[in-house]
């Protein structure tokens, strides 16, 4: 079954309609301290929709790091389709349900996924 451009906006649109959280999405800059180590920095946009959910339980995603550690995602984001983010971008939740919420960095697990109605995104919680 195949969707038409009309069938794919309405299905963006419903599913934006139900992003009832809002983020931000860092973008990692890297510059060099006086020794030549990297300093890695986040710079957030502005406050965009999405869907948040924590409660992944079973269904989480489990990933392994470069080291072979067995990691599980703590948290699932959805996007709007037109948003801009790399495996190298950090997502931070600023509020839940039109709350402000305390702000929570998360770095992505894998690459974004792209779908027929928004972008999904798994991540781990890191301190800031």
């Amino acid at each position: 079954m195949s969707f038409g451009a009309t069938e794919i906006a309405a299905l963006a649109t419903t599913q934006e309609a139900w992003m009832q959280d809002s983020c931000k999405v860092g973008t990692l800059a890297t510059t060099q301290d006086s020794g030549g180590g990297p300093i890695e920095t986040y710079t957030y946009g502005s406050e965009i929709a999405c869907g948040v959910n924590t409660h992944l339980g079973r269904a989480a995603r489990r990933f392994y790091d470069s080291d072979g550690t067995y990691l599980v995602a703590d948290i699932e984001v959805r996007l709007p389709l037109v948003t801009a983010i790399a495996f190298t971008d950090r997502v931070r939740v600023t509020k839940r349900m039109g709350t402000a919420v305390t702000n929570v960095d998360y770095e992505l697990m894998g690459v974004p996924e792209v779908g027929v109605s928004c972008i999904v995104i798994h991540g781990r919680a890191v301190s800031t």
